[in-house]
């Protein structure tokens, strides 16, 4: 398969997900996010801004202007605008993976229930089984995230450097992409008994897949204010496209 094909295949599941959610009685599904969002947007009103004022009024107490005239709230202004930007961006290309382990019981059951449909492969509801697809779910969004970190560290550094510096957050949103990606193909890799090893494996040999799936999923993260509410809806998306991108991959790859 080229990186054409796995680039059209990975962005064609979208539009097959959505249709296949309502189609297959797993619209239900909706209203976790709805839940979440509720919570969220309690959490956000109450901790959220009181944390991002906090901040906001440490930095300007350690401000080098120390006056109450123009430059000290020019200072202020200027302070509490850079602390806003970096919650933004640790949000945009962190925030992803507080979602996957938030929402991980449920994005293992609804990739589990696509296969089902898809194969015809049975898979008996058990309680335990659950708990451990959650918890590798959970590991494997905390492994990515902390990999990512090692990339935004480096990202940082390069960014100093001209010209270089320039493509360092272009290349991050592809990097972001393709992990956002791998947390939600290996819901399908772990029922096909792969360790995390062999499903790093095959996610390379199938890494513009992950990387379509993975930037709809980022992309959604860079809407101001929304794509916080929103993410929670797509990742379910997000996880039936990866089942259904990676079913079809595997047919095509025993056909050839």
């Amino acid at each position: 398969m080229t990186n054409f094909q796995q680039i059209k295949l990975g962005l064609k599941s979208y539009s097959k997900a959505f249709t296949f959610i309502f189609k297959n009685k797993l619209g239900w599904t909706f209203l976790v996010p709805i839940v979440l969002n509720i919570i969220l947007f309690v959490v956000v009103q109450n901790y959220i801004f009181e944390l991002i004022t906090y901040v906001k009024a440490f930095a300007g107490d350690w401000s080098l202007i120390k006056d109450s005239g123009f430059w000290s709230g020019a200072v202020s202004v200027v302070v509490g605008f850079f602390i806003e930007i970096l919650f933004f961006i640790a949000f945009a290309y962190l925030g992803g993976y507080v979602v996957l382990i938030i929402m991980s019981p449920l994005l293992s059951y609804i990739s589990e229930k696509t296969e089902q449909v898809l194969t015809g492969n049975e898979y008996n509801f058990n309680f335990v089984n659950l708990i451990k697809d959650t918890f590798r779910g959970i590991i494997m969004a905390i492994r990515n995230m902390l990999i990512e970190i090692g990339f935004l560290i480096l990202a940082f550094i390069v960014g100093f450097i001209p010209v270089i510096g320039w493509f360092a957050a272009f290349l991050l949103f592809f990097i972001s992409a393709y992990f956002y990606g791998f947390s939600f193909i290996d819901y399908y890799n772990e029922r096909q008994r792969l360790t995390i090893k062999e499903s790093a494996t095959l996610v390379k040999k199938y890494k513009w897949i992950a990387i379509s799936n993975g930037g709809v999923f980022a992309l959604t993260l860079f809407i101001p204010i929304l794509g916080s509410y929103l993410v929670l809806f797509v990742a379910i998306l997000s996880v039936v496209a990866a089942t259904l991108a990676m079913n079809e991959a595997d047919a095509y790859e025993g056909s050839n």
